[in-house]
Formats: structure tokens, sequence, C-alpha cells
């Protein structure tokens, strides 16, 4: 009983022993026979007593129904999924996930627990939990992998019922996922270069090189070394955005980002017998110059690399958008989906040759969601690719 209810009960008993006085009183001063002041007084008791019921009821439904409100919304918003279970293995409360994962009805209180669930392994964890142990096991619904904990309700040292929480674990299995895969792949990435460079510099330690041998193994070291250090630098980069870090705002310039990352894919261009065209106006976004400098440039990059001798890569920067396109090879249907991922490449041949990573697509697709932009790609086999950042598009 709480002190809002109990000042009101008190307030309510002063008035009754009020009223029970004032009665006395007015009988005794109209000089009322003793039998009638008795029966006057009696009856003021026995109004005073009912009324008094009648609050006490009204108030103690109203607390009851105020705290199963509360009740019944903190079981709600836990994170999963909540079943209880009364002593009597029936439905005591479950919470709306609850609800939805063991497909129950609306009306789920009070059914029995065999009624309420049907799955083997749970009704064995809970016929363990009637013994005192607790139990941990997974249950599939709806596609959905849910860790399910299933305890003892211990009150005064007895089992007066049983507990399920049912955890969401999907999400959690699939980023182990990804990570087992990350963590395979950037051990085949950096093995294929090291194996390289290992190679050649024992062929020279050992002789086995001849002189005029040395030159060109020197040089393919000196391009797996620089594969390696690029590969480093953007596992490092992805790890530093998975985490969030990010360098001071400031007011940027796409264009003239576009300017200075054409400025240093110049010579590469140069390279691969690629030309720029550019189609640009200022517009700023709030943000770090040197990430979104880094989204320009891994787009430019990768359309350069894909791309075939004579080929163009077309630039457009206009207010919201960041667009670059290229005359290369393009890229098959089935695989659209699939070019933002990690390490993930169409033609693996052709990215060892042109030393890419694998991580340029994905740097630009974490960068792009850092600041909230759309990602739009058009590619057709033969023809070319065109990548379009829209920014503010989310």
């Amino acid at each position: 009983m709480n002190k809002r209810f109990r000042s009101l009960a008190i307030i309510v008993f002063i008035i009754v022993c009020t009223l029970v006085s004032t009665l006395s009183v007015v009988a005794i001063s109209i000089g009322l026979p003793q039998p009638w002041g008795v029966v006057l007084i009696g009856a003021a008791v026995l109004l005073a007593a009912g009324a008094l019921y009648l609050f006490t009821t009204a108030i103690m439904r109203e607390e009851k129904e105020y705290h199963g409100a509360d009740y019944a919304a903190m079981i709600d918003s836990i994170t999963g999924g909540v079943l209880v279970l009364d002593g009597n293995s029936r439905v005591y409360t479950v919470s709306d996930d609850a609800r939805r994962y063991l497909d129950l009805p609306e009306h789920a209180i009070g059914m029995h627990k065999t009624e309420a669930i049907k799955d083997e392994e749970l009704l064995r964890c809970i016929e363990l939990a009637a013994s005192g142990e607790s139990s941990l096991t997974e249950y599939t619904s709806h596609g959905v992998t849910l860790r399910v904990l299933v305890d003892p309700v211990i009150f005064n040292r007895q089992i007066v019922g049983t507990m399920l929480l049912l955890l969401d674990m999907g999400e959690q299995l699939t980023l182990q996922k990804l990570k087992r895969e990350f963590t395979a792949n950037v051990s085949h990435e950096l093995k294929t270069p090291l194996t390289s460079i290992q190679g050649y510099a024992e062929m020279v330690a050992t002789g086995m090189a001849g002189e005029k041998d040395v030159p060109e193994f020197a040089a393919r070291i000196q391009k797996e070394s620089k594969r390696l250090l690029a590969l480093i630098s953007d596992i490092i980069r992805l790890a530093s955005l998975d985490e969030g870090s990010d360098s001071d705002k400031e007011p940027v310039d796409m264009a003239e980002i576009a300017d200075e990352c054409r400025d240093v894919l110049l010579k590469s261009a140069e390279d691969h017998g690629v030309s720029f065209e550019f189609d640009t106006e200022s517009f700023t976004v709030e943000g770090s110059r040197s990430l979104l400098s880094e989204l320009v440039y891994n787009l430019m990059d990768n359309a350069i690399r894909y791309n075939v001798p004579g080929g163009k890569v077309y630039v457009t920067v206009k207010p919201g958008l960041v667009s670059v396109r290229d005359t290369g090879i393009g890229i098959p249907e089935e695989h659209r989906a699939h070019v933002f991922e990690r390490f993930y490449r169409v033609d693996k041949s052709r990215s060892k040759q042109t030393g890419g990573t694998g991580l340029g697509l994905a740097i630009v697709k974490h960068i792009a969601e850092k600041y909230g932009t759309g990602i739009e790609l058009d590619s057709e086999v033969g023809v070319g690719t065109e990548i379009r950042v829209l920014f503010g598009s989310r």
C-alpha cells in the first residue's frame, strides 16, 4: 500500500469518526430516546463502514490495474521474449515478442505449458526448471534463431514457477559468420603477396636467380609489397569505419575533392590508358574531408582498374550527387548485388593483375552509410558501369 492510499484511507477514517461523533451529539442534544439514538448511530456506523469498504476496494482495484499495466509494460520492454509459467505450469504472463515467437493466441494467459509450447526441447528444459535447474537451448521460429534461457522462479526458497527468456540471435550469428569469413579472407589475401615476396627474395638470396633476373624479381617484390601495403591500409580503414571513428566535421566541397582525386590518380590512369572527363559544380557536405575524399578516390580508382585501354572515366558532381561512370568491362547481373561486399571480386584474375584489394567498394559503402547517402549502380557487360552516390537521399 503506497503513501497515496494510506493518506486517503486516513482522511476517510477521520470523516467517519467525525460523522459518528456528530450524530451522537445531535441525538443527545435533541433528547432522542436511547434506543433511537443507538439505532441512528449504528446506522451511521454501518453506512460509514460500507462507504469505507467501497472506497478501499476501488482504490485497491485502481492500484492493481495501475501496477498491472506497469508490469505488462515492463515485460514488453525487455529486449527479447518473456514467458512466465506459474506453479501449476500455466501461462502467468507473456510478452508480445514471446507470443509471436511461440505462435500463442492473444488470450494465452492460463494455458497449460503443453498447450502453449509444442517444442519437446523447451518442454524438457521447463521440467528441469521445475526441479531447480537452469538451462540454455536454441529454438527456431519463423526462420529466426533464438537462444532460450529457462530458469526456475524462486520465492522464499520455494520454486513457484518458470521463466523463459527468448533472445533473437539471428543478427549475432550473422555477424559471427561475417567475422569468420572476413578473417579467412584476410589470411588468404595477406598470404598471397607474402608468398610471392618470400619466393622471389629467397631466389635472389640463395643465388638461384641469375644476374639478369634480379631486376625483374626486385620489381615483382616491389609490386607485391605495394599490394600488401594497400591491402593492410584498406583493412585498417574498414576496421576504423566499423568502430565508428571519424575526424572532425567541416564543410567539404565535393567538386574540390573530385579535382584532388583526379590529380592523385592521373599517373594510374595514364598507365592504364584511360582518360578523364569532368562535369562538376560546387556543393558542400558537412563531414570528414579524409573520408569523403576516400569515397570519391575509391570510385575513381575502381573505374580506372576495370576499364579498357583507351577507355574513359566520366566524373559528375552536382548538388546532392557524385557519379563515376566508366567505359570498361561491366559487371554481370548475378554479381551486381555483391560487389560492395568485402573481398568480393567479379574476376579474380583481373583483380590480381590490376593490384586491387577487393575492399574499395566495401569502403565506399561504409562511408556512404556513415553519411546516410544512397548508392545506385547501373552496369552493362562490355559497355561499362556507373555508380551514383546520392547525398541526402535517406
